[in-house]
């Protein structure tokens, strides 16, 4: 089960290739903003290597590239030799499937890695690393001190304690330097630069997103089973609350398989290898299947045979399950998860969720993880004879998703030796792109300039003939101008010499015409000094049917509807006490308008 067949390498890219130096410029600072969101995600395990990369796009992440290889009975107790495969395995990846980025993650466990979950009080960020030093360093196994580890922690919630008093929460990972420094020379040796090192459970957590619905109070169990180990953890939303080793793997099932057994064609004697086989093909017969005869390569095994050689293994799994449940329920006084997810080589085991969901206390589900949810494609999505072997891949390549996702979750191992040199290393980049993009930019600021000038001159010299053209008809131009302006000049001066005059000839026929019989003016006056000018009218009005200063008022009305006067005015009115009809004399002031 824990055997993987075959290599699968994945080049679904091509290399562009540009001729102007301007687009190389730009696809360059494409690519280093790109390869962010291409780091390859590593999964070294002890029965096979994972790598993986997915590229991200609007629609969200695509497969690019991915292998898993098995490591070898004969290599795993040499570490050296160990090692060389696996540098020459990566390398040959990244050269066979041209990768561009050399970015990676990488997840680290087994001996020299702690998880714990601690309460420490409510205090800010800046105080919050002592605080969980303190509490880390009464956690640690004694012959481990705070200098010899790095850690790094996040916030899963805050609960009253019996003072009611708030605590917070906090899940917090360590793992000894050296065996950091020894990933971190790996990887560098292998032509990756490291950008971050995780653990494989918030790696896991990282991924649950993508897969699954899961509400943010909500807790689910992932159990992640490997080839030597498991690993149950329990996630509230997406971050990690707890998790525990559990010692058995899918190598123990093939141990309890290697055997003397007897057979309708006799005994026979099973060998890790043929007892892998077996375990691959026939998977945990259930309780039904108990009478069914299974046809192997040693001849029929009936499935009681297999669930004999089995039932030890699975019945201490089943223990520290439920005993993993039991403590973590009681420890953070929750309530009982109803959900498990499977994943890692061995959950590929058959029947195994059919059997934990049966056995196990209080779950209602049970089934392995779907990470391929999380890629929406391929990047090349003419592959599809790689979907199947992609499917039976996914188990053993979860850790290298979640890996590969979004930051690759919210735990950082890095050293800060390296952190530095890594961003020391962005710098660079980034002076080596700026330097010649900001020249290029500037010679074509140049060139632009250069050539409107061109175009400038250009025009200057058309216009200028143009004007020259033009000059004849400019003189004559400017001398009608000069000749204008001397008759306005004289015009303005007649004008100020004579001062405006109004109509003479249109004020008397006005006169004439508006001014009745009854109505005899005797004087006509004009004030100069006023401006409008004021006329002054005196005379005599006789009224013979009415009253004279009825028949006064009506004149001035007469006067004052006139278009050449304004503002009217009785100065004065005295009755003729000698006229045979009724008579007076008057004065009448008005403005005249023009």
């Amino acid at each position: 089960m824990d055997d993987i067949n075959s290599e699968n390498t994945k080049n679904l890219s091509a290399t562009p290739k540009f001729k102007l130096p301007l687009l190389n410029i730009f696809s360059l600072v494409g690519n280093v903003f790109a390869s962010a969101q291409n780091i390859i995600g590593i999964d070294i395990g002890s029965h096979s290597i994972k790598l993986l990369q997915l590229q991200k796009s609007a629609k969200g992440y695509a497969i690019t590239n991915y292998i898993t290889r098995t490591i070898t009975q004969a290599v795993k107790d040499k570490p050296q030799e160990k090692k060389r495969i696996i540098k020459e395995f990566v390398k040959e990846f990244i050269a066979e499937a041209r990768i561009k980025t050399t970015l990676g993650r990488i997840a680290v466990w087994g001996k020299g890695v702690f998880i714990f979950s601690l309460n420490v009080p409510l205090l800010n960020k800046k105080d919050l690393r002592g605080a969980v030093s303190i509490e880390l360093k009464k956690r640690l196994p004694f012959q481990l001190s705070l200098e010899n580890i790095s850690f790094d922690f996040f916030i899963t919630g805050s609960i009253r304690d019996e003072k009611g008093l708030e605590t917070l929460q906090i899940t917090c990972v360590a793992c000894d330097r050296l065996l950091l420094e020894e990933q971190v020379e790996l990887l560098k040796e292998m032509g990756i630069r490291p950008i971050a090192i995780n653990t494989i459970a918030d790696a896991l957590g990282n991924i649950l997103p993508f897969c699954l619905e899961i509400p943010p109070t909500k807790t689910v169990a992932l159990l992640d089973s490997g080839a030597n180990s498991s690993t149950l953890n329990f996630y509230r939303g997406r971050d990690l609350a707890f998790s525990r080793e559990i010692p058995i793997g899918g190598e123990h099932f093939t141990h309890a398989m290697t055997r003397s057994i007897s057979t309708p064609t006799g005994p026979i004697t099973i060998n890790a290898e043929d007892a892998e086989k077996i375990k691959r093909q026939c998977g945990i017969p259930l309780e039904e299947e108990a009478k069914i005869e299974f046809l192997t390569d040693f001849g029929i095994l009936s499935g009681e045979q297999i669930s004999t050689m089995l039932r030890p293994t699975l019945e201490r799994l089943v223990m520290e399950i439920n005993r993993t449940f039991t403590y973590y329920v009681s420890t953070f006084k929750t309530n009982p998860t109803e959900e498990l997810y499977l994943t890692g080589g061995n959950s590929r085991l058959k029947n195994l969720p059919q059997f934990l969901v049966h056995n196990l206390q209080g779950l209602k589900k049970v089934e392995p993880l779907n990470v391929l949810k999380a890629a929406k494609t391929w990047k090349d999505s003419a592959v599809f004879k790689q979907e199947l072997v992609m499917e039976q891949a996914a188990p053993h390549l979860a850790c290298a998703f979640g890996l590969c996702l979004g930051s690759g979750g919210k735990i950082n191992l890095l050293p800060a030796k390296e952190k530095l040199e890594q961003k020391a290393a962005f710098l660079s980049i980034i002076l080596k792109i700026s330097f010649p993009l900001i020249l290029s930019l500037n010679l074509l600021y140049y060139a632009v300039c250069f050539i409107g000038a061109r175009n400038y001159n250009k025009f200057i010299t058309a216009t200028a003939r143009e004007v020259k053209k033009l000059a004849p008809a400019a003189t004559k131009a400017r001398e009608y101008l000069e000749i204008k302006t001397k008759l306005d000049q004289r015009k303005k001066l007649l004008e100020q010499a004579s001062g405006s005059q109004p109509l003479w000839y249109g004020v008397f026929k006005e006169l004439s015409t508006i001014t009745p019989k009854e109505v005899i003016l005797s004087k006509i006056t004009v004030v100069e000094n006023k401006e409008p000018k004021e006329l002054r009218l005196a005379g005599k009005i006789f009224s013979k049917y009415t009253i004279v200063d009825l028949e006064l008022s009506q004149y001035l009305m007469v006067l004052g509807d006139s278009p050449f006067f304004s503002n009217v005015q009785l100065v004065s009115s005295e009755q003729d006490m000698y006229s045979a009809i009724p008579a007076a004399n008057f004065e009448i002031a008005c403005r005249m308008k023009y």
